[in-house]
């Protein structure tokens, strides 16, 4: 089977945001002998070497293709690039001996449809129908998953989907009367960049959003959801979700592929926020009863994703409060951070049955290392006892490409403990010269 992989990593007409073109290589965890790739730049070489040496695909038999690039565009595989002539031919060329049978995109959407009708593989791509259709707006919206997700009795934080800053003012009052924050979500931005608390004291840490917005009364707050509804609505075209803010919850997801046989369970983990970003698979801090719950609630919402027509990942995140209620929050679906970490790094590399005995720590962001490229990382690393270690399965995976904005390798440790995660992590701090953030 040869694939059709597209680093198509969001739908600019949902997220107005910069991309960043290092991110949309982790594609190449999920290629296989020859698979034709579809990046927004040329990939880093040694990255790619580093990626098929653990996954034992032929780099050699991997073809990739980048459009040229786009005003302003870079970092994105925008709907102008893949319609550029020039690159389809290209494209042509480089899968003309090649019986292409599947299409994975990491953001599934219309556009990755028309590419595969130019192409001539529109029956590759899984729900292309609903995806034709703008069905990842649905498939990624955190107020259509709060329609859903009430609909099949999955819980959800109390809350509301507003269309109108009035709406979303009178949602906020009833949360702040009733002594609870609320938390605003952008529909469609994720990683906690859309999200914004709102309370009556200052005294709450903002974990999950942006920054925490304090409203003395009842004028204030009228003031700043007029001032603000534009940003909080991408332009007044999106709703706004209102939930209640729980502080210190613990965050965790389990995710699913969706297709037409039905839902099959991809992974469960944990998402770390403080003191910096980090995945961690399997879950290490939510018990097995509230795990089930997680994984049969996301499960639910699935089944109905595809019931209209949905296929590919499903991610979804819920939180388990202080109180042991577990509440979904949003639904992914798309290939999320985590896709790759738990069905390559930890099926394939670390091996089945991985879970049972290995945790995976990944971060995205640190701070600055001392190297330059992804390549001296790796020789760095490779003059140590600290890279992974198949015999042990214990060691650092370089999971991404090197990310110049940071000046860091973003990167994963296997380990059989928390504990030992972390010390494998602080000798990666000193051998890199960054304070790793441990929590």
């Amino acid at each position: 089977m040869v694939q059709l992989l597209v680093g198509h990593d969001f739908n600019e007409d949902l997220r107005n945001r910069n991309a960043a073109a290092w991110y949309s290589q982790r594609l190449t965890w999920f290629a296989r002998d020859g698979d034709v790739l579809v990046l927004p730049t040329e990939p880093d070489k040694a990255y790619v070497e580093y990626v098929t040496g653990w996954t034992g695909t032929s780099a050699e038999s991997l073809r990739f293709v980048v459009p040229p690039p786009g005003e302003g565009a870079i970092g994105r595989l925008t709907r102008e690039r893949l319609r550029d002539p020039e690159f389809l031919d290209r494209l042509r060329a480089a899968a003309e001996d090649r019986v292409i049978d599947h299409v994975y995109a990491l953001w599934p959407d219309a556009r990755v449809v028309e590419l595969a009708d130019a192409l001539g593989v529109g029956h590759a791509v899984p729900g292309r129908g609903f995806l034709s259709q703008g069905g990842d707006a649905v498939a990624n919206s955190k107020a259509l998953f709060r329609v859903i997700a009430r609909g099949v009795g999955v819980p959800v934080a109390e809350g509301a989907v507003c269309l109108h800053p009035r709406a979303a003012e009178q949602a906020v009052t009833a949360l702040l009367d009733a002594g609870h924050p609320a938390m605003l979500k952008n529909e469609f931005m994720s990683g906690g960049w859309g999200n914004e608390i709102i309370s009556r004291t200052p005294h709450i840490d903002p974990i999950g959003a942006r920054r925490l917005v304090v409203v003395a009364d009842a004028i204030t707050l009228r003031d700043y959801l007029e001032e603000h509804w534009d940003k909080l609505t991408g332009d007044g075209r999106h709703s706004l979700v209102v939930e209640r803010y729980h502080p210190d919850s613990s965050a965790a997801f389990a995710e699913f592929h969706v297709g037409d046989d039905g839902v099959r369970f991809g992974g469960q983990g944990q998402l770390l926020s403080l003191p910096q970003a980090a995945s961690v698979i399997p879950a290490p801090n939510v018990d097995a009863g509230r795990m089930a719950e997680i994984i049969d609630g996301g499960r639910r919402l699935g089944e109905a994703m595809r019931a209209i027509g949905y296929r590919g990942v499903l991610s979804a995140d819920a939180i388990v409060t202080p109180a042991g209620e577990v509440l979904f929050t949003e639904y992914n679906g798309r290939s999320t951070g985590s896709t790759h970490l738990y069905g390559v790094v930890g099926e394939q590399v670390i091996g089945p049955g991985y879970a049972e005995d290995r945790f995976i720590v990944e971060r995205i962001g640190t701070p600055p290392w001392s190297v330059t490229t992804f390549a001296e990382a790796v020789d760095r690393l490779a003059g140590t006892d600290l890279g992974y270690d198949r015999a042990s399965r214990r060691g650092v995976l370089f999971v991404h490409a090197f990310n110049p904005a940071a000046n860091c390798v973003p990167y994963c440790v296997v380990a059989e403990s928390m504990d030992a995660a972390t010390e494998v992590e602080q000798r990666l701090g000193e051998l890199f010269d960054f304070a790793p953030p441990i929590a």
